[in-house]
């Protein structure tokens, strides 16, 4: 039977499609998670030239609900997902592009769906061609037993593709930084992508894991409450930004709360994973994504999840000024001087002790606060500096640590440090005057 969308063909084209072979199957696993899978398994079906007859992505999850075909695919940039709890890592897909993505290498998809009604099993088939996307033409819905739900979507007629990008390290290499977060946090649930049979493998992109439990206590000798903290350090940007992943005894995520490092200024690719039975009486609704607001009916854990979140904030930045210190500062300052923000200096021992007091001083700076020269003009830059310098040139040079307390929050240890800098630096040219 065929049925409209309630756009054109044209439209979906000029609807901002993905562009890249990649981005389109992501899509489609995305979908499968979307519909509470827990295995998907791509299949790429090719012969020995590299020639492929068709691609299948398949998942185990609960099927595409027939009543809801008018709002899944017969809406254009809507979807039945948009409505979904906000920041769940198990609703990605929320526009209605992914269904369309195919047409930019095949020429059908045809989805094969069984889904339970009611307590009834039923499948029926969905196909849309590339050529009349406007259309889509379902089949009648017929009664099935002794079966799984579960979706395949078999894209055919597939032209300007070879199997041997699909089976390429950079094709593998983008699924594993797409979705290793996610199967990472659903790891204890047995989450799972295969493609063709093998085992999507994420790990060479964890750098430094860290391992830890808190106990918190509730005010007014209230019950305490575990919670086990798992951080990791991704070598490369991931799939998603950067959270705090809440999950519960189920080992389940019921929340995800943005860290306070989400900058460009460093590549401190970082995920922060939480279980604790503390979430067991919630749902996704009852956390709101501001930290600011009443997150809990209940006062005694609205404290207790506000000294989490302290913690979790204070642990992240150790660990993020640690990863500057160890990797990102020596990086920082040898682009500044290539780039010639520096001041210039001579090869006198005061020009070179000049630069060696700025050079340490910027380091402390920056492993304070790394976003001290993102999005800053090249001119804004080389001023400052120069500005530093001259300071650090006058008997005042010790008022600099004054200037930057009133600019960025500073630890006992960094104003200690910087003072180490300043100090003796001042008292060295007060003995040459």
């Amino acid at each position: 039977m065929k049925k409209n969308t309630q756009i054109t063909n044209l439209s979906i084209e000029s609807a901002g499609l993905p562009k890249d072979p990649k981005l389109v199957i992501a899509e489609y696993i995305w979908n499968g998670f979307d519909a509470k899978a827990t295995e998907v398994d791509i299949v790429i079906d090719s012969n020995e030239l590299g020639y492929i007859n068709s691609i299948g992505i398949s998942d185990n999850g609960e099927g595409i609900v027939f009543d809801t075909l008018p709002y899944s695919f017969g809406n254009f940039l809507d979807s039945v997902k948009k409505n979904s709890i906000r920041r769940s890592s198990y609703t990605r897909g929320k526009k209605g592009k992914g269904r369309f993505s195919f047409s930019l290498f095949a020429t059908r998809a045809i989805w094969n769906t069984i889904v339970k009604e009611e307590g009834v099993l039923k499948t029926y088939r969905i196909q849309i061609d590339r050529d009349s996307k406007e259309q889509y033409d379902v089949s009648e819905s017929t009664r099935i037993e002794n079966q799984k739900t579960g979706t395949q979507v078999r894209l055919e007629g597939v032209f300007g593709l070879n199997s041997s990008y699909l089976e390429s390290k950079e094709f593998i290499d983008f699924m594993a930084q797409e979705f290793g977060w996610f199967l990472y946090l659903n790891r204890d649930l047995d989450y799972t992508i295969r493609i063709n049979g093998a085992i999507l493998i994420y790990d060479h992109l964890i750098q430094e894991t860290d391992l830890l439990s808190w106990t918190l206590y509730s005010p007014e000798e209230g019950p305490s409450y575990t919670f086990h903290v798992n951080y990791i350090r991704w070598n490369q940007q991931i799939g998603d930004r950067y959270y705090y992943y809440l999950r519960n005894s189920d080992k389940r995520e019921i929340a995800k709360v943005l860290s306070s490092f989400n900058n460009n200024a460093i590549d401190f690719h970082h995920s922060v994973y939480v279980t604790s039975d503390f979430f067991d009486a919630f749902e996704q609704e009852d956390i709101s994504i501001s930290t600011d607001v009443n997150l809990f009916t209940g006062k005694e854990k609205q404290v207790v999840y506000r000294n989490l979140l302290a913690e979790l904030r204070d642990f992240l930045d150790r660990k993020q000024k640690k990863y500057v210190r160890e990797n990102a500062v020596a990086v920082k300052l040898s682009e500044l001087e290539k780039k010639g923000f520096l001041p210039g200096y001579g090869q006198t021992d005061n020009d070179k002790k000049r630069k060696e007091t700025l050079l340490a001083l910027l380091q402390e700076i920056y492993i304070i606060d790394p976003r001290i020269f993102f999005g800053v003009k090249t001119d804004l830059i080389r001023t400052y500096l120069g500005f530093l310098d001259l300071l650090l040139q006058t008997e005042k040079s010790t008022d600099i640590l004054t200037i930057l307390e009133k600019a960025i929050p500073l630890s006992d240890k960094e104003r200690s440090r910087i003072k180490q800098i300043l100090i003796p630096h001042n008292t060295l040219k007060k003995g040459a005057i």
